[in-house]
């Protein structure tokens, strides 16, 4: 069973709220160079410098990145710009959004302290690979400051909305914390310290299993800390270690949006695109649309209406190539006889997957391209527009479009053992760092 506990947690001072805007970014995963530079010009106590702090030409082994982290944090916490509570307590969690389409959502969870379990023995599942570059850097930051600064995203099975309706009094409430990132995103905390309700919460969750959703790379690197601890220290008695921070929702939450995660081929060895093209014959149905690259919110707009009759069905690709004003829509033939060709070793949870079939049938059969080619030359975004315009200012070489993966694909998989391809889904919006830290 899930071990789920509140805590004491660590948030800006209320001195902060009326800038606290300027003090949160996203996860680090998806900060940019240019993004970490503004959000450290945004503000000199933005959280930027324990997520995601610079690296210097002359850093050592005592000064660096994370070293650094360490004393801004606990700077920090000695001024009183961050604060800690005294009680434990969860914190239910809201994002008001907009959707990609223009659609107005929000979605809303709890926070809270997971017991870091080995996958397969406790009731954490993954669905996505991982790699270890992330994870080595992760550990040095974990190691360095022994903080959680952003939670990790997972879901539960909770079809009557029971925890909702448990929390939906808090949220009539004025939040603790209200602050806009800078795609509009309105982000919300409330506290839940009362001990019934805490009991409540605990209760309730304790026989659920929670599916990563965003955050594959922390879990892991805190899996190998607290193996890390238990190494040096079997005997300690602090369990701090074993437990990692994570925002929670309902899998069935109407405000869950998954995006596609669009591949950006930048360069590839040897690509010849004469040969590629007559390789994605052998699989696929080929249709040319011809585009005005003055007008390309239109154009993704129509790609996006065309994949998106085959969101059910699979097997559908949008392809852009550098050059040519059109886009081709790509469909398989025959999709038994086509995923059945696939590797003998792909679970049957993957086969059918756009991401499995991408990768293999369009990548590597029509491209050439190997897993080190995919990994090195690959660029990813959730938004069509983005894709279509990178490669129209040939800013990459090739645009492949896809449709979501779906919740109940991402469950099949984690809930038989499988993980999907790096990348396979991007959550919407995304959980910021900087409001509520685990510390300790």
């Amino acid at each position: 069973m899930a071990e789920i506990k509140p805590f004491e947690m660590v948030h800006y001072s209320s001195d902060y709220s009326d800038v606290l805007s300027s003090l949160i970014t996203p996860p680090y995963d998806v900060i940019s160079p240019k993004e970490q530079e503004f959000f450290y010009n945004l503000h000199p106590c933005n959280i930027i410098r324990l997520v995601l702090g610079k690296q210097h030409g002359n850093d050592t082994t005592s000064d660096n990145r994370y070293t650094r982290a360490a004393g801004t944090l606990n700077k920090w916490m000695l001024e009183k710009t961050l604060v800690r509570r005294q009680k434990p307590c969860f914190a239910i969690y809201q994002m008001d959004f907009e959707e990609p389409q223009g659609v107005r959502r929000r979605l809303d969870g709890l926070i809270g302290l997971v017991k870091v379990e080995d996958y397969g023995v406790g009731k954490v599942l993954p669905h996505e690979k991982t790699y270890s570059g992330p994870k080595k850097d992760q550990l040095e930051l974990l190691r360095a400051c022994k903080a959680n600064f952003t939670p990790i995203q997972a879901m539960f099975d909770d079809p009557d909305d029971v925890l909702g309706k448990l929390h939906s009094s808090i949220l009539a409430s004025k939040p603790d914390q209200e602050a806009v990132d800078s795609n509009g995103t309105i982000h919300r905390t409330w506290s839940v310290c009362k001990q019934d309700s805490v009991q409540t919460i605990v209760n309730f969750l304790r026989d659920k299993s929670f599916l990563i959703a965003d955050g594959h790379h922390r879990y892991e690197t805190a899996l190998a800390y607290r193996r890390e601890i238990e190494t040096q220290n079997p005997s300690s008695v602090d369990q701090s270690h074993k437990y990692v921070m994570m925002f929670l929702t309902s899998m069935s939450h109407p405000g869950l949006v998954i995006l596609p995660a669009h591949r950006l081929l930048k360069e590839a060895r040897n690509l010849d695109q004469k040969v590629s093209m007559a390789r994605l014959n052998d699989n696929f149905q080929i249709q040319e649309f011809d585009f005005n690259d003055r007008d390309l919110e239109s154009v993704s707009r129509q790609i996006s209406s065309k994949l998106g009759q085959y969101a059910e069905t699979g097997g559908h690709f949008g392809m852009i190539i550098n050059g040519e004003k059109k886009f081709y829509l790509l469909g398989l033939k025959h999709p038994l006889t086509s995923v059945s060709n696939l590797k003998q070793d792909i679970p049957e949870a993957l086969v059918k997957l756009d991401v499995t079939i991408l990768r293999e049938l369009v990548l590597a059969h029509g491209f050439g391209l190997d897993e080190e080619d995919s990994e090195t030359h690959m660029g990813y975004t959730p938004s069509t527009l983005d894709a279509i315009e990178k490669t129209v200012k040939g800013e990459v070489r090739i645009s492949f479009i896809l449709n979501p993966t779906r919740v109940d694909q991402m469950r099949k998989a984690a809930e038989l053992g499988q993980k999907m391809p790096h990348k396979s889904t991007y959550f919407y919006p995304k959980v910021s760092s900087g409001l509520v830290l685990n510390v300790f």
